[in-house]
């Protein structure tokens, strides 16, 4: 057995292996107690290390886009090309015309670190950047960033990885729009289930009964989308209960008084209506966290509807009001991250970047383009035209919303080059394919949050396959700015730790580097003048408080308190089509076997979930005269597709959750029919971030 860093996804789990001529024939959990006990996929490492869909040559388009027609290349032949190809768009339309997108696929530390190359200024990120486009994006245009920086810059002027709950210390853990046993990786779950063990209460808010409500001591259903409407009626009970500390508001909030006027009419009786939650368990978590010590576990489960961010808002001021942010066992505030790894460049000659004018604050915090906006880039040539794409590890066919958008958009490209491990759909409409290593067959390093660890190379690369960073610096290379990244493994950690001579030294001697704890913890560090610049009491916020009445947004022209929207095609909105779509559609809450797109074409894998399965309330199922396991048609007003209906009464009646995931036709039979982003809409969105609208739309459900 050997150990080593789990290569499967991006979530460095320690595993052991049994390697034999070279191929992993065994993996198992580390003595070293790092891997997730639940993690399907690496299990099957010698399925995607040798699928027969794996990538393993360049390959250069021989037939016309949308068919599987290319040749084997060289990489000097495939390379050559791309060079001369981007070089000509560049030249004739200027390089603003090329654009890059990163996605799941992309995310390994050393890419993660070398593609966000930074201007001197720090405007301008990205891997054209040198070249001077400001279109570097990746798939923070609908992931994370409502969630990981923009409710909580808003509201304390801080990104969201300086929040972490405290589970040792809580007496109660609240999981709120987050699904711990699938994340990546999934280490705080087996904290979370050490924390319950030892007496902490563990608290599940979800649209339906999911795995981690299995565990918990209880969990609530709440219709999807509605969750806004339950932090503003939990606030307003709580104001009624003058359970608030009017001195503590007066001092560190700006607006409160504003806010506590929006949420007077936010009754018990017309949330158990509209969100589907008993007054007695509204009272329950209002009355919880204002007398327990509170962790709060959340994430991207409340981005996707029209008031995504906002609701996202009021949950961490709602814990903040009730004094559980950064105190022991609540809502933990770290000191500042990592030590900046991104090269520096000089080149200042941008144009403003897609999707800059539809959502200016997105621009702002991201320096990146939002790509719902691409689409119209490409096809309409609005606010200029795009030719020329690079996708980094991204299935822009299946991720993206409106999927035929994006196919029609990436056939019309001038020049589209994907690096990927596999034959994807996203292959279709590529001039140039370059195959890239799994995180087995590569060496590189990975960062935790205590320490640095180099990853060994554990099975030679497949065919040709080479890792993400080495093909960035060959593209750049042909391009002018090779110099920027590390050209193979032996200049990566020089390249990475260029400004920490300590963990470079470390890492070359001894492969680990672990970060020295020089303080005590400290909490409420907004007391002590530790979270300005200035040392200053408070917050670095414009108004030095945590703001429920943003100025930030106030001046960007959007709504400054955290008001919930209605969105129009909901059931609450007057949209004209809830005769003919009735159910709530739900999508993208992740399932065990798979990562995001990827891994649907292991057999291994496919053997645990074969196909995609829409879950359903059993009634609403009986009114359709669908059973458990039926194939069904789903139907959005933008298309329909062939899944199975699961039937169950741990769904709340007129709300549905629908797999994620399929649409490749290397995938499984079921899988490669049903794209769940067929139904959704590019044009519904959070008005502040451009996040589309995945979990509140509405469909139909038919039997086949």
């Amino acid at each position: 057995m050997k150990e080593g860093i789990c290569g499967i996804c991006p979530g460095q789990c320690h595993v052991a292996l049994d390697i034999e001529d070279g191929r992993i024939k065994k993996i198992k959990k580390s003595e070293k107690n790092f891997a997730s006990a639940l993690c399907l996929r690496g299990f099957y490492s010698d399925d995607i290390l040798n699928s027969p869909d794996r990538l393993k040559t360049p390959l250069i388009r021989t037939g016309a886009k949308g068919e599987f027609s290319f040749r084997e290349a060289t990489w000097d032949e495939a390379i050559s090309l791309i060079g001369e190809k981007y070089s000509k768009i560049v030249e004739e339309n200027g390089a603003q015309a090329l654009a890059s997108v990163v996605g799941r696929g992309g995310f390994e530390n050393s890419t993660s670190d070398f593609v966000n190359l930074s201007a001197d200024s720090g405007k301008e990120i990205g891997f054209f950047a040198p070249l001077g486009s400001p279109n570097n994006g990746s798939v923070s245009s609908l992931c994370y960033v409502s969630f990981g920086v923009f409710a909580p810059m808003i509201n304390f002027g801080m990104l969201g990885n300086r929040f972490s709950p405290d589970y040792e210390n809580a007496e109660y853990i609240f999981i709120w729009g987050a699904h711990p046993p699938t994340a990546s990786p999934a280490f705080e779950y087996e904290t979370i289930l050490k924390a319950q063990k030892n007496g902490a209460k563990v608290i599940v808010i979800d649209h339906y009964k999911s795995r981690m409500c299995e565990v918990a001591d209880k969990y609530i259903l709440i219709k999807s989308g509605m969750d806004g409407v339950l932090i503003h009626t939990i606030f307003n009970y709580l104001n009624s209960q003058d359970a608030f500390d009017e001195d503590f508001a007066k001092k560190y909030t700006h607006g409160f008084d504003s806010y506590r006027e929006y949420i007077k009419d936010f009754d018990l009786k017309s949330c158990e209506e509209r969100t589907g939650v008993k007054e007695e368990d509204i009272k329950f978590i209002a009355d919880t966290i204002v007398n327990y010590k509170s962790a709060l576990r959340m994430y991207t489960g409340l981005e996707y509807t029209n008031s995504g961010m906002q609701s996202i808002r009021a949950l961490y001021l709602l814990w903040f009001m009730t004094k559980n942010v950064d105190v022991p066992g609540g809502l933990l505030i770290s000191p500042k991250g990592k030590p900046d790894r991104v090269k520096r460049f000089n080149n200042e000659t941008y144009c403003k970047r897609i999707g800059s004018d539809e959502f200016p604050l997105f621009d702002k915090f991201m320096k990146s383009p939002q790509l719902t906006k691409l689409p119209q880039a490409v096809l309409e040539e609005k606010p200029y035209a795009v030719k020329g794409l690079l996708s980094i590890g991204c299935a822009v066919t299946s991720v993206f919303p409106q999927s035929e958008l994006y196919e029609e958009m990436l056939k019309k490209l001038d020049f589209f080059v994907t690096v990927d491990r596999f034959m994807s759909k996203d292959c279709l409409y590529a001039d140039v394919v370059l195959p890239a290593t799994t995180y087995y067959e590569d060496k590189s390093y990975c960062v935790y949050k205590n320490k640095v660890e180099v990853r060994e190379r554990l099975v030679e690369p497949i065919g040709q396959a080479k890792p993400n960073i080495q093909i960035m610096h060959l593209i750049a290379d042909a391009l002018g700015y090779g110099h920027m990244y590390p050209k193979d493994e032996d200049e990566l950690l020089e390249f990475a730790f260029y400004n920490e001579p300590e963990t470079l030294k470390a890492l070359k001697e001894d492969g680990v580097y672990v970060y020295k704890n020089k303080n005590e913890r400290e909490y409420e560090k907004y007391k002590l003048g530790k979270l300005r610049e200035d040392g200053k009491e408070g917050f670095p916020t414009a108004t030095g408080k945590v703001e429920f009445e943003s100025t930030i947004l106030k001046t960007y022209g959007y709504e400054p308190l955290p008001k919930f929207v209605v969105g129009e095609e909901t059931l609450e909105g007057e949209s004209g089509i809830k005769d003919e779509f009735p159910l709530v559609l739900n999508t993208g809450a992740r399932i065990q076997t798979t990562f995001r797109t990827q891994h649907l074409n292991i057999d291994g894998l496919l053997k645990h979930q074969d196909r995609p399965y829409i879950y359903m309330n059993a009634e609403d199922a009986k009114d359709r005269g669908i059973e458990d396991g039926d194939k069904v048609l789903v139907s959005t007003r933008r298309g329909e597709i062939e899944v199975f209906a699961r039937t169950t009464r741990e769904i709340l009646k007129g709300d549905t959750e629908l797999n994620f995931g399929g649409g490749s036709p290397i995938q499984g039979e079921f899988w490669r029919r049903a794209n769940t982003n067929t139904l959704t809409d590019n044009s519904n969105y959070d008005e502040v971030t451009g996040f589309p609208v995945f979990k509140q739309l509405l469909c139909e459900i038919k039997k086949i």
